[in-house]
């Protein structure tokens, strides 16, 4: 003869399912939590290499013109600005919008703004760290030049290098903790400076 549960029986093995689910629950928040994190992480760590990448590649050509290089490449030079011009299309002047480029530091808006031509500096990365973007210049023999508040016209000419440092916080996704950093430095050779 089968005799079904007690009350006392089933709210015990009810209980223990509880108990079970709300700490499945659990791991799968912490789980999700964590998850989240690294996304944000690495969404920090690949917004720095893209703005490094960005300024290297651009920084690598100033001073370029098909007819030699030109004598004002470099055309500011601080430690939180860099503003070079090129030659693209070989005309003989950097007038056309895309031959002029500016990166800077907003620190109002913790921002790396890049203006092009003569349009206004335009945000290209947001939630950069306090001291987000810095710029090194060097001369030929590797020394860092003094760049504040930033480089004159003679020692704009002495660049060579320009080393740049890129930091992004962004906010954690777990409330009240530190913000996650991704930072990225990289040095570009001006290849294109005249002699």
């Amino acid at each position: 003869m089968s005799r079904g549960f007690s009350l006392v029986e089933l709210l015990v093995g009810m209980t223990f399912l509880a108990v079970f689910t709300l700490a499945v629950h659990h791991e799968c928040a912490a789980l999700l939590r964590g998850s989240r994190v690294l996304e944000v992480a690495s969404e920090a760590q690949e917004a720095a290499r893209l703005g490094v990448q960005l300024i290297v590649a651009d920084a690598r050509e100033a001073g370029f013109s098909p007819l030699g290089p030109l004598t004002d490449g470099v055309r500011q030079a601080g430690p939180r600005i860099f503003a070079m011009a090129r030659d693209l299309n070989g005309d003989g002047d950097v007038e056309d919008s895309n031959e002029r480029v500016a990166y800077l530091y907003a620190p109002e808006r913790r921002a790396l703004l890049r203006a092009q031509g003569d349009a206004p500096p335009q945000p290209l990365l947001d939630s950069l760290d306090d001291d987000g973007l810095a710029f090194t210049f060097l001369d030929g023999g590797g020394a860092p030049l003094p760049a504040e508040p930033a480089l004159d016209a003679a020692d704009r000419a002495r660049i060579r290098r320009v080393a740049v440092r890129l930091a992004v916080a962004i906010r954690n996704p777990i409330p009240g903790a530190l913000p996650l950093r991704g930072e990225q430095t990289a040095t570009a050779t001006l290849r294109n400076v005249a002699p």
